[in-house]
Parts: C-alpha cells; sequence; structure tokens
C-alpha cells in the first residue's frame, strides 16, 4: 500500500520519535519502518493485525462463467470501487474464467439496482490493490501498480498509457481527478535515483506529464484528495520527508504547511475547494494505531478536530460536508469502521466485521449520505463492497 496497498503497510520500528504536529505535544513512542510501495503486503500486514490476518491468495482455476452483458458473473470478487455520483457507480473485480481469474468490470446507474457488464481493463489481481477510478461516465483509469489503463469511452475500449519520465523500478499508488485533470502518484527509479512525483493529463487525454515541482526523492507515497476543480496533495518518504501542495485548477500549484508529521502515514480528504481534512497515523502496534483527526481550513495552519479511535491500522479515511470523518482500520481480530459525525469530538464504530482481517480500502462519500467502501478483494480470503445511504451511521453489503 503507500497506503499504497500501493498504499501503507507497518511495521513496529525503534529509535523513532513522531514529531509534533499542529501544536499537539512530541509523542516519544517509537513505532513502524516504513509503509511502502507494493510488494509483500499480504505478509507486512499479517505482522500487525492480531492475532493473524488470513493469508492472501491469487484466485486459482475454476469453471468458466458464461458471459454476460448484464448482470455479474458468478464469482465475481470486487478489488476496487469507483462512484462518480451517488446512483452511478463502478467495480472492477476478478471473475472465473478458462485462463483461470479474469479482470471483470461492471457498473450501476441506478443506485446498485441492477448492474451493466463492461469490457475490463487488462490488469493483474494483485498483493496490493488493483484500483479503479472514473470521472463521470466517459472516462476512466485502472492500474495494478505496474501499468496505467485508460478509457474515454465509458469502458468500451481500454489503452496503455505511458509516463514520460518513469523509468526503471515503476509503482503507481494513487488515482484521483477533478472535473479538469487526472491524477496519479507515482514512484520511480532505482537506487539513489528513486522519486515520487505527481502526474496529471487533462481528463479527455492520454497526455500525461509530471506535475513540475511535486515531487519527492525517495520511494515514498501517502495521498491526493480533489473538491471540483481542486486538489491536494501529500508526498512523502516515512520518517525522512513530508510536503504538500494544493491548486485550484490544476494549472498551478503552491506548496502548503502539511497537515500530518514525517513520521505519520497520511490520508487526505476535502470537502470543499479551499478546506483539507488529515487523518495522520502513528505509533502502530499489533492490531492498533494512533489517529488523529486534523484539517487546514482555507489554506490557515492545520487544527487537530479529535482523536479516532487506535483500534485497526489505518487503510482508509473520507469526510463528508456536514461534518462526518470516517477512519477504516484492519487488525485486533476484525476488519473496523470508525466514524465522527461531530468532526471528530466524539466517535462511535458502526460496522465491525469480525473474525476474518482483511482492509477495507477506496472508502469515500460522494455527497453527505452515500458512501462507500471495499472490504478485502480478490487476492484475499474475502472480498465485498458495502455501502451506507445515510451518512455512515449504519452500512451494509452490495449485492454483487
Amino acid at each position: 500500500m503507500t497506503v499504497s496497498l500501493t498504499e501503507s503497510i507497518y511495521k513496529v520500528g525503534e529509535g523513532v520519535k513522531r514529531s509534533t504536529v499542529a501544536g499537539t505535544a512530541t509523542n516519544s513512542r517509537s513505532w513502524y519502518s516504513r509503509l511502502s510501495a507494493s510488494v509483500g503486503v499480504a505478509t507486512a500486514l499479517a505482522a500487525l493485525v492480531a492475532p493473524s490476518v488470513a493469508s492472501a491468495s491469487t484466485t486459482g482455476s475454476a469453471p468458466a462463467a458464461a458471459a454476460a452483458t448484464t448482470g455479474v458473473p458468478v464469482g465475481f470478487a470486487p478489488t476496487s470501487t469507483s462512484w462518480t455520483s451517488p446512483s452511478d457507480g463502478w467495480v472492477l473485480g476478478f471473475a472465473p474464467c478458462r485462463a483461470g481469474s479474469c479482470p471483470t468490470l461492471v457498473s450501476t446507474s441506478d443506485d446498485a439496482r441492477t448492474w451493466q457488464q463492461h469490457t475490463a481493463p487488462r490488469v493483474s489481481s494483485t498483493p496490493d490493490q488493483t484500483k479503479i477510478h472514473f470521472a463521470g461516465k466517459l472516462h476512466g483509469w485502472a492500474t495494478d501498480g505496474q501499468v496505467l489503463m485508460a478509457t474515454h469511452n465509458g469502458a468500451g475500449t481500454w489503452g496503455r498509457v505511458r509516463l514520460p519520465g518513469a523509468v526503471g523500478s515503476v509503482s503507481i499508488s494513487k488515482l484521483a481527478s477533478t472535473d479538469r485533470y487526472a491524477y496519479a502518484i507515482v514512484t520511480y527509479g532505482v537506487g539513489s535515483t528513486r522519486t515520487t512525483q505527481l502526474y496529471s493529463s487533462p481528463v479527455g487525454e492520454d497526455s500525461w506529464r509530471p506535475v513540475a515541482g511535486v515531487a519527492v526523492p525517495g520511494g515514498g507515497g501517502w495521498d491526493i484528495t480533489t473538491h471540483g476543480s481542486a486538489a491536494h496533495v501529500a508526498l512523502g518518504v516515512i520518517h525522512t520527508s513530508l510536503r504538500m501542495w494544493s491548486t485550484a485548477d490544476g494549472s498551478g500549484w503552491s506548496e502548503v504547511q502539511p497537515v500530518c508529521s514525517m513520521h505519520d502515514a497520511v490520508r487526505l480528504s476535502s470537502t470543499s475547494p479551499a478546506d483539507v481534512e488529515g487523518m495522520c497515523s502513528f505509533n502502530a502496534e499489533r492490531g492498533f494505531m494512533e489517529k488523529q483527526l486534523v484539517e487546514s481550513a482555507g489554506g490557515a495552519a492545520p487544527v487537530v478536530l479529535g482523536q479516532a479511535p487506535n483500534t485497526g491500522i489505518t487503510t482508509g479515511f473520507a469526510t463528508a460536508s456536514d461534518g462526518t470523518a470516517v477512519v477504516a482500520g484492519v487488525g485486533a481480530g476484525a476488519s473496523w469502521l470508525h466514524a465522527s459525525f461531530d468532526k471528530g469530538a466524539t466517535w462511535e464504530t458502526p460496522l465491525v466485521i469480525p473474525d476474518v482481517q482483511l482492509p477495507m480500502l477506496d472508502l469515500d462519500f460522494q455527497d453527505a449520505t452515500h458512501g462507500v467502501v471495499v472490504w478485502g478483494g480478490p487476492a484475499w480470503s474475502g472480498a465485498a463492497v458495502y455501502r451506507t445511504t445515510d451518512g455512515g451511521h449504519t452500512w451494509s453489503q452490495l449485492t454483487l
């Protein structure tokens, strides 16, 4: 993971102290070494969830399922979801086929009542998350961490995207978009040349370029969040660096004060163009991690809003415009969603999936009432999509 499942994986480290963030006291407890990029995720995650995480495995050979243009094939296991409105959503997964397991893409335009099958991008199921992201009905992108695929005709066809300058070992850890640009966080290079860089392209084109100046040296990661035409990105290498930039429309980027410390795992969300919320996670232990909700409003200095429950290693974060904040975690015997409905002042746990400890990914709100999250995936021992239609107070598994 950077939390990339290419998003982040945590090991307890020695001799590192968390820095002061937004006026909070320095924390002297040591914690994790790198939450990194794209290999050994299942093994690394198992080191910090307790008592153990179900072992990861790829889908084996199975009898071929009949192809269909409507509905969801038998044996479909979701890996990623992207919703462009409360009623319009895409789910990428894998289903049994003659080759064993094949990428499969379905969508809904009627609030998950019915599903339509589409041409799927040629991506692999990996121990990291294979991701899908759409900006409206036509333009979408998918990655398995190694290749980036794009469609501009509503998944009628897919083509591989070239990332100029991304040479050596390449890891694509995040996908996002505004109403004007698509974005990807990319790590590339070898040894001392390793760089973590933001790439962008106009939404309707395949003209990807590195965003000038929005990069850090080393093999790192972190997060990007968007709202309308605005975007905020944090890039860093754990314990070494953390920098953050914002743009109003994608045409120019300004460096801003990071909402977290360089010793934190960083998750970002945004409920208005000028505001950004951060979930700063630190002091990882087996199945537990401290989680601090922080906000920078209108470019002001970050302010700590509250502390989320420390149960679970952080794997996702999202906010809604009414002051709702939700953080996903895995460990301590379960998968967890913790939620605050008063901007971090108090917290409850609206969803617990016990016994099987799998990461909760793609956590996102489409508006103040509708949100989604993926539990597990085809490379794990279980997979499902959960959805809320009441602002995060309750979550139900989608029928796929």
